[in-house]
């Protein structure tokens, strides 16, 4: 079970978790890669300047460490996650450093995605934006792969459920009616209907 099916509701399925395009992460991956080589191939020279070569190199090593263990952490953790009932945007920046941001399916407003730059029109990755229902907020989602696709398949979603929220049956509708009549009153029942 991994950390983004634990986190689900009550008969809330997991459609599609969407990490970052792996170009986002290249600038990251060539620093850790630095780093990391780095105070090998230098090893002789610090080795040679004694105590404050060996720190030069033990401490490079472990900003390389830390790099990299960094970067295995945001690559995990920075995902969109598309259930049955929802959208649930992870942001990984640091160690200890996440948001979370959430949105149900009748509260979006409106979805559509933006590509910037050669590469990102080049590879298909871009930022997924999703508006709020009578709200300023938005909820973006950068850097990943295919957000046509992305926003395609969220708007169908959404589709599906304002449908199946539509369709009530006569039975249910009926159901409410002889609830409300039963808590309320016929007279005061009648009263709010002719309002």
């Amino acid at each position: 079970m991994s950390y983004f099916t634990k986190n689900l509701k009550d008969n809330e399925e997991l459609i599609r978790i969407v990490k970052r395009h792996y170009l986002s992460f290249v600038p990251a991956v060539f620093f850790t890669l630095i780093t990391l080589l780095l105070p090998f191939f230098l090893m002789f020279l610090f080795f040679r300047w004694g105590a404050i070569g060996l720190i030069i190199f033990t401490f490079l090593l472990l900003v390389g460490f830390l790099s990299l263990l960094r970067l295995i952490i945001t690559r995990y953790y920075n995902c969109l996650v598309i259930t049955s009932q929802r959208v649930i945007l992870y942001k990984q920046k640091g160690f200890f450093d996440r948001q979370v941001a959430e949105i149900e399916y009748p509260k979006i407003q409106d979805v559509s995605y933006h590509f910037k730059g050669i590469f990102q029109t080049l590879f298909h990755y871009g930022s997924l934006k999703i508006q709020i229902l009578s709200s300023e907020s938005i909820i973006r989602a950068e850097k990943i792969p295919h957000p046509a696709q992305i926003q395609d398949l969220i708007k169908q979603i959404r589709k599906n459920i304002s449908l199946q929220t539509d369709n009530v049956s006569v039975e249910a509708l009926v159901g409410i009616a002889k609830k409300l009549k039963d808590k309320l009153g016929s007279d005061k029942l009648k009263q709010i209907l002719d309002e």
